[in-house]
């Protein structure tokens, strides 16, 4: 650690005032606001310091000062003290959650929405399709004359679902048949062991038609193939943000959330751990241009000791770090709860 104890509390007193303020922050400010014990000159002379070893920078002209990423990460390393999370923040999450918990899309869409809601902050939540979840059942709704849809619904609760092309002279209650016949084969059966070559081998136990197989089978394929699920919630606070005025960083950064697979390897990680803390990137720790100026903090989440997937919130780096990290961690205990006890209900 390469900072005294006064340097520490420049800085924090600092980002602390530049969170709040979006502005560069000046000698006289800190003086004036925060009680140091020493006179804005000789804090002056700190932050000069400060910036020499790259902790604050100098935006353009401006006399003030603002954090550096590796200020940034200093105060999250060194110097951040965990926030409360207040009586009312925690009613709004579990009121939030009382009547929106229908399925496990529902959930996670919710998740998303409602931590946006208290942080105004893009919240992203991304689910993987769990290679030890079991087929529960297949069933077949009617579509149009041409089309039905298949339904797969695992023991977990997820639901996945792709259209299938009819053949001709196949009516949907005929797709039953089979659905419930595949069923009968399947149920129990880990996703994960369910591919082309089990198929092929109920064909003579479940329908005599060779054709109509092999399409349930592809549509059946086509369904288990979506590995992953994203929810977003709070896109538009960003508008919201001093930082997000320039248009064309603003329409860069909505271009990229729109980018399932790029905001998929943004949250991606393979060493993660489920009982993992929560984790923080700043700028361009997240290897990603159009969030060179946003950090972004997550979590991995569980239910029955099954990693189910990531809750991020992605914001400016001038972020509320304490806050949302303990929001979050909020949100991550009570999301896991909730699908513990969903899925002990199934």
């Amino acid at each position: 650690m390469d900072l005294d104890e006064r340097k520490q509390k420049i800085l924090q007193a600092i980002i602390q005032d530049y969170i709040t303020s979006a502005e560069p922050v000046g000698s006289r400010t800190i003086a004036r606001k925060y009680d140091l014990g020493v006179s804005a000159a000789t804090i002056r002379n700190e932050m000069f310091d400060l910036e020499m070893m790259g902790y604050l920078e100098q935006p353009h002209t401006s006399a003030g000062r603002i954090p550096s990423i590796k200020g940034y990460r200093f105060y999250v390393d060194c110097l951040l003290q965990p926030a409360k999370i207040t009586s009312d923040e925690k009613r709004f999450v579990e009121a939030w959650f009382e009547d929106k918990m229908s399925d496990v899309d529902q959930i996670f869409q919710s998740t998303a929405q409602g931590l946006a809601r208290i942080t105004h902050n893009v919240t992203l939540v991304m689910t993987s399709q769990q290679t030890s979840s079991k087929l529960k059942y297949i069933r077949f709704l009617p579509l149009d004359h041409r089309r039905a849809i298949m339904i797969v619904v695992t023991d977990t609760g997820q639901i996945e679902n792709c259209i299938y092309a009819k053949p001709d002279g196949v009516d949907v209650d005929d797709l039953n048949v089979v659905a419930e016949k595949l069923t009968r084969c399947l149920a129990g059966v880990p996703l994960s062991e369910i591919n082309m070559d089990v198929l092929e081998k109920f064909r003579g136990t479940v329908v005599d038609d060779l054709d109509l197989y092999r399409t349930a089978f592809r549509s059946l394929h086509k369904a288990f193939r979506k590995k992953q699920q994203l929810y977003k919630g709070g896109t538009m606070e960003l508008l919201n943000k001093p930082e997000f005025k320039d248009v064309d960083k603003a329409k860069s950064l909505f271009t990229m959330l729109e980018e399932q697979d790029v905001v998929a390897n943004l949250l991606h990680d393979e060493g993660e751990k489920g009982n993992r803390p929560v984790t923080v990137r700043i700028g361009e720790e997240t290897k990603l241009s159009p969030i060179n100026d946003c950090s972004i903090i997550e979590a991995t989440f569980t239910a029955n000791d099954m990693v189910l997937g990531k809750i991020a919130v992605l914001g400016p780096t001038r972020m509320e770090y304490a806050k949302i990290i303990s929001l979050l961690d909020f949100m991550k205990q009570h999301v896991t709860n909730i699908l513990e006890h969903y899925h002990d209900d199934k």
